[in-house]
């Protein structure tokens, strides 16, 4: 599996969320609002756990989520530095890498154990999952949501494919 590609994807789908809810979110329920950032946020905050857990470094969080819900500029820069780190790291993976076993404690204390092949897996579906989640929150209310499938997105990088 390409996972460099995958997680550019994931990068390029989350700037054309946050893009969206920034223009957006004045327009939602205080509620909604805060749920799509925090959903978002959510999903930050896993990132950051597992790429801590593979670099084998001190958590950043003791929880699933922060108390305080960021800006959509500070989401977006914890967003970005986690996408581009999980990026990076995927370009230069090796099989043996991939195929590493990290044993660790999730946040509510209950141990688990995953391949970085796995912990890649979780982290594209659950961002997907999220993302999925907070767009909705958006068209829920009428408002646009990105159109940020994988196609359009491949179909950007590579406009040949058009042809």
């Amino acid at each position: 599996m390409d996972f460099t590609s995958a997680f550019q994807y994931k990068k390029w789908a989350n700037l054309e969320l946050l893009s969206a809810g920034e223009k957006q979110l004045h327009l939602l329920p205080k509620e909604d609002a805060s749920f799509f950032t925090r959903i978002l946020n959510h999903t930050a905050v896993v990132d950051s756990l597992f790429i801590s857990r593979i670099t084998e470094t001190q958590e950043l969080f003791s929880s699933d989520n922060t108390i305080e819900t960021p800006t959509i500029p500070e989401l977006r820069e914890r967003m970005n530095n986690n996408d581009s780190w999980l990026i990076n790291f995927s370009q230069t993976a090796t099989l043996s890498d991939l195929e590493r076993v990290i044993n660790f404690h999730f946040t509510d204390g209950d141990s688990g154990q995953l391949s970085i092949y796995e912990i890649f897996v979780h982290l594209l579906t659950h961002g997907s999952n999220h993302r999925g989640m907070a767009s909705r929150t958006l068209s829920s209310k009428g408002l646009e949501r990105p159109k940020d499938t994988f196609t359009r997105f491949l179909h950007e990088a590579e406009p040949q494919r058009r042809k």
